[in-house]
């Protein structure tokens, strides 16, 4: 049966950004669709060819590289090589995992805690040479059962940041029930308060990239967190996506969670408990789903996390008004999703630290050495060190 099944009628009369008459209008709207989705991917690692083949990189110098760099993942696990997985970015293969601590390994390059990263910058030593701090984000199930089998057995300290309403079997992941329910075909009812109803077809691969592109839009910039959470669960209902099962597909259990506080290679930082774009509350807002996540992990675990990660991270969801929070409560650091290195300078910004994305949908070590060499953040930030505003 159709998600959209008591659609109210009318609907399909008008363009909903996925319903055409002709079959050369749906050739052709599938056609730029796909076109558009990879474009981006593509254009961005041509540009990273195209410096560093031609030469241009090495006119930066050395400087840009900056002290070390932390390193974001968000999950482990093999993913389809086709088809429809619009957050095929943030999976990277074991394979991978392991050829990126050869990589780091082999340049030298020492792979040190959160809590190290803290004392270098507060102390500016860089007598150790450059550095490297690996992290997770969210509490996903193969951070526990895939990556750390892989990182214990060589000795490489992580930090797994943890949004405790996943743990608790609880979180709303809008962006995995979005994917499941375009997936599952058909089509899906887009009922947002204040906005018209919308169906958004979701046939063929070209229907789903479409769909999703829109949805993602939608929930992460035209509504706010409560109607996002809201629909999410319409959604879900209506696909017969039980969310309470899926948290315990995707998540840890707090027993893992447990084994991982345990070891000394560990991190567990805080990544609130409901996983909201903070910026997107109001202040009492944002602190209580700060707080909320801190308590849990101190309730479940005997300590309060020193570490934080920003939910999504970037600088529309995390700013001044976020950074100065997290120093407030006396945190060591606190990440961000902005790209970049870690300079001296970051000494007096510890709650606004960027981070490198190893992205799933650049699986080649070659591409996170240029990434490590500083000068493509350098082009990307108009080269300006920092990025804290």
């Amino acid at each position: 049966m159709s998600v959209t099944q008591g659609a109210q009628s009318g609907v399909e009369g008008r363009w909903t950004g996925c319903i055409l008459n002709s079959p050369q209008q749906v050739k052709w709207r599938d056609s730029m669709a796909l076109r558009s989705l990879v474009s981006r991917r593509d254009l961005y690692k041509a540009g990273l060819e195209f410096f560093d083949r031609s030469g241009v990189s090495g006119l930066f110098s050395e400087s840009w590289r900056g002290m070390g760099a932390i390193l974001m993942f968000h999950r482990i696990e093999e993913v389809p090589g086709e088809g429809f997985y619009p957050n095929r970015g943030l999976s990277v293969t074991p394979e991978f995992l392991a050829a990126v601590i050869d990589y780091l390994e082999g340049e030298g390059i020492e792979i040190v805690s959160l809590d190290e990263v803290h004392r270098r910058l507060v102390s500016r030593d860089e007598s150790g040479g450059r550095f490297v701090a690996v992290t997770f984000d969210d509490g996903f199930v193969d951070n526990y059962s895939v990556a750390y089998p892989i990182l214990k057995a060589r000795g490489v300290p992580f930090t797994v940041f943890v949004a405790t309403d996943l743990i608790d079997n609880d979180l709303d992941m809008w962006w995995v029930v979005v994917e499941r329910a375009i997936a599952g075909g058909g089509r899906i009812l887009v009922d947002i308060a204040g906005r018209d109803v919308e169906t958004l077809g979701c046939g063929t691969p070209a229907e789903k990239a479409v769909a999703y592109e829109r949805l993602a839009s939608l929930l992460q910039t035209e509504v706010d967190e409560a109607e996002q959470r809201r629909f999410t669960r319409r959604l879900a209902d209506r696909a017969g996506i039980d969310i309470e099962a899926l948290c315990r597909e995707e998540g840890m259990t707090w027993d893992q969670v447990r084994t991982l506080h345990a070891d000394p290679l560990v991190t567990i930082g805080g990544h609130t408990a409901a996983h909201h774009a903070l910026a997107r509350l109001d202040e009492a807002s944002m602190r209580a789903d700060i707080e909320r996540g801190l308590a849990r992990l101190e309730e479940m675990l005997g300590e309060r996390p020193t570490h934080f990660a920003y939910p999504y991270g970037s600088p529309a969801v995390a700013g001044p008004r976020e950074f100065e929070t997290l120093a407030a409560m006396g945190f060591k650091t606190a990440v961000t999703t902005r790209p970049g290195v870690l300079f001296p300078e970051h000494r007096d910004h510890l709650t606004a630290l960027p981070r490198v994305s190893v992205n799933g949908e650049f699986q080649q070590v070659r591409y996170l050495g240029m990434l490590l060499a500083g000068w493509p953040f350098a082009l990307f930030n108009r080269f300006r060190r920092l990025n804290v505003a």
